[in-house]
Formats: C-alpha cells, sequence, structure tokens
C-alpha cells in the first residue's frame, strides 16, 4: 500500500519532499520547486536580514561551513528577500567561473582574469534582467584596475534600484583551482565593501567552507577590517533534525498528528547519526528511504531503513570493510561476515539467518559454499570479530544463538566515504 496523505488519497512518487543532491541545488536560479525547512539559524539570519532591509542598513554576511551545511540555501533565501522588496540578486557562482578562467590565462594572471569574470558575469545577469542595455557594454571599454571599483557600482547605480545584493557562492574554489593568493581576493573584497558601504540597503553575502576560515580571519586581521559579520554554520541537533523531516514529511502527508510519517521514529534516529545532522546529507538520505520504500510500504521501519541504505551503499562497505580488515588485522572469514552482515541490513541478525542470504548476495567469499562450510566459517568469524572489534563497530544481543547488529555509526561512516568520493 502506498504512503498516503491525511485524506486517504496515495502519495505520487513524484510528490517525494527530499531531493537526492541536496536542498541547495539550483538555490540561485530562483528554483522553488521543493519545500526549505527554515531551521532556528535560518530563523535568525533572515529576521537580521530583514531588519538591515527595513532599517535601510549595507548587508555583508560571511557563511562558513562545510559541505552540505546549507550555506547556498540561505543565499537563496536571503536573495528571495531583495526580491520581494523589488530587489535584485546577482549570483556569482564560481563554480562556473574558475575552469574558463584557468583554461584561459597564465597562473600569474589568474586574478585580473577572475576580477574580469566576475565583472563580466554581474553585467550579464544585469541584461538578462533587464537592468542594462547593450550600450552599457561602454562601461568596460579601457578599464585599468584601479577602476574597478567604479566600474562595479556604476554598473550597480544604473539599476536605480535600492536593495541590491551580490552572492558569492563556493569562494573556495578559487584557492583549490587557480593560483590566487587569498590575501588578494580579499582586498577586493573588502573594496568592495567600502563602496556597498555608502548604499543603504546594498548587500554582500559570501559562502565558504571550514578550511580556508582560518585564513580568512587572519587576513581580515591584517587588513585591519572588520566589514563582514562572519555566521559559522553546524550541524542540525537530533531535534533539529526530527524537526526538519517532520516540515518536510507534513507538507507532503498534510498530517497536523504523527507528522514524522512515514518515517518511524527509529528511523528517524537513523537517518541522524548516519547524516551527521548535515542537512544535505538528511536530504539526501531522505530521498532515498522514501523513493524507494513508496510503493509498497505505509511506513519505513528501521528495518526496511537499513536495507534500502544497504542496498545503494554496498559497493562503498565493502571497500569500508577491507580497511576495517587490515585496520584491525581480522580474517577474510571476518570481512566476509561484516560484508554479509551490511547486506542484510545489519538488524539484528544471527549466523544461520545469514547463510541463507549467502546465494543472494554478490559476495565472493561464499561462492562455491556450501551452507555447511558458510555456517562454520561466520561462527569462527563471529567470534573473532566479538573479541576484537569494539561496540563501536558491532553490537551482539542475547546469548548462543547470538544476534548481531552493525551500529549506526558504521552506516554513517560508509555513507560519508561515498559522499566523500562523490
Amino acid at each position: 500500500m502506498p504512503y498516503q496523505d491525511v485524506t486517504g488519497n496515495p502519495i505520487a512518487p513524484a510528490l517525494n519532499p527530499y531531493v537526492a543532491s541536496g536542498s541547495a541545488m539550483s538555490v540561485l536560479e530562483q528554483q522553488y520547486n521543493f519545500p526549505i525547512v527554515h531551521t532556528n539559524f535560518i530563523k535568525e539570519i533572515l529576521e537580521e536580514v530583514r531588519q538591515f532591509l527595513k532599517i535601510k542598513k549595507s548587508i555583508k554576511l560571511f557563511f562558513v561551513g562545510d559541505y552540505g551545511y546549507g550555506k547556498t540555501t540561505l543565499l537563496n533565501l536571503i536573495a528571495k528577500e531583495f526580491r520581494e522588496k523589488t530587489g535584485i540578486c546577482i549570483p556569482v557562482k564560481f563554480s562556473e567561473i574558475v575552469t574558463p578562467v584557468a583554461a584561459s590565462s597564465q597562473p600569474d594572471k589568474h586574478f585580473e582574469s577572475l576580477l574580469g569574470a566576475i565583472l563580466t558575469k554581474i553585467y550579464n545577469v544585469l541584461v538578462q534582467e533587464g537592468y542594462l542595455t547593450k550600450q552599457d557594454e561602454a562601461l568596460f571599454d579601457q578599464i585599468e584596475f584601479i577602476d574597478l571599483f567604479d566600474v562595479f557600482f556604476e554598473m550597480l547605480n544604473r539599476t536605480q534600484k535600492q536593495n541590491i545584493l551580490i552572492a558569492f557562492d563556493e569562494v573556495e574554489l578559487l584557492f583549490s583551482n587557480l593560483e590566487l593568493k587569498l590575501s588578494y581576493f580579499m582586498t577586493f573584497l573588502h573594496g568592495l565593501s567600502e563602496k556597498f558601504s555608502t548604499r543603504p540597503g546594498w548587500g554582500l553575502c559570501i559562502s565558504v567552507t571550514q578550511e580556508y576560515y582560518i585564513q580568512i580571519i587572519s587576513e581580515a586581521k591584517q587588513l585591519q577590517e572588520a566589514r563582514f559579520n562572519f555566521k559559522i554554520i553546524t550541524p542540525l541537533s537530533l531535534t533539529e533534525v526530527k524537526e526538519y523531516i517532520e516540515t518536510k514529511n507534513s507538507a507532503v502527508t498534510l498530517r497536523t498528528t504523527n507528522k514524522i510519517y512515514p518515517f518511524e521514529e527509529e528511523v528517524v534516529d537513523f537517518i541522524t547519526v548516519v547524516s551527521g545532522g548535515v542537512p544535505r546529507y538528511v536530504e539526501t538520505i531522505s530521498y532515498l528511504l522514501w523513493a524507494e520504500a513508496e510503493p509498497s510500504y505505509t511506513s519505513v521501519s528501521i528495518e526496511t531503513a537499513r536495507r534500502i541504505f544497504s542496498s545503494a551503499y554496498r559497493v562503498y562497505a565493502s571497500s569500508y570493510f577491507l580497511d576495517l580488515r587490515n585496520s584491525f588485522n581480522l580474517s577474510e572469514e571476518a570481512e566476509a561476515f561484516l560484508n554479509i552482515l551490511f547486506f542484510s541490513g545489519g538488524r539484528r541478525q544471527s549466523v544461520p539467518e545469514l547463510v541463507r542470504l549467502k546465494d543472494d548476495c554478490s559476495i565472493s567469499y561464499f561462492y562455491r559454499l556450501s551452507d555447511e562450510q558458510a555456517n562454520s566459517r561466520l561462527r569462527k568469524a563471529a567470534t573473532e570479530l566479538r573479541d576484537k572489534l569494539g561496540t563501536q563497530y558491532l553490537e551482539v544481543f542475547g546469548q548462543k544463538p547470538y544476534r548481531y547488529t552493525l551500529t549506526s555509526l558504521v552506516f554513517q561512516y560508509i555513507f560519508s566515504a561515498r559522499e566523500i568520493i562523490s
């Protein structure tokens, strides 16, 4: 029986409220085809932006957080606030700029080429949205570096808009893909900031990963500037993940009670641990569970969740268990035990239950083994694992016959390994 809304109508798979690649995708292109959850952190930021716009104060925010923490989502929501005040947002996504800059210029010219690319991007957006015309291209004639900020200012001034936001997204790509000194870019940002300080209602918002935060702060101190308000983004807590999932689910199911449907409570705990509280990972895992369980389940149990997850991430689990084998000096049998336990969904399986799965799994270790041989070797492996692995990896229940469960942290390690590779 498929998922149903509060009126009993089936929920089509297309109404999956999650986004497989994360909630921030296409954020600055104004595509709002899915509900965005306003966490407490997001609410605080948006309230601050609204107050700044209300009192006509310039906005300069620097969002710091690792991949998937919601930096681009924040830029999206702030851009929406500007547009609702009849303002404009000019998104500069460096993922679209760094490759052409690197390919078209020598390393010692990367910074100059970057500034030109940023200027061109801003100009093209303003032309596309009808705020500039092709005749305004004369602004680019004979531009020298000393005139750069004047050109920025003149282009934006010609829009005759009181509220203008420039959003620099994925700044870290500049330093990892170009021969570019961080101090040069910070000097550029501070120069641009000076221009914005004279225009109430104009805003600069920037996102960067955590690894460059210390360097950026250091450069800011060296320049003796403190114009940007740094906002550090942290993972969601268990309570916040639950609220996040409740909001997403109830947006489709229309339920005011049992908002967690169609995920059981224990599944939410599982998602919290595996995702590490990172919003994009919460989205990815929830999308997977919703999409694959929807055709035949009224709700997702922890057993279902682990089985679906195990099927999707089996190849990454094999690599992880090989590393675990080397780290703990485990036998081949022990590695095979972990792999087939993961294949089963890793939820309270006895050795006889694992043996029954050996012909259905693609684990080469079990090829040509009889049930009796597999049973003997898995029992031996189980004893080894109980002796060598701590409770961080494996839980053991009852007495003989023991039942085994992989901990949620194992699923988190495997998920994280896959996301890093991606």
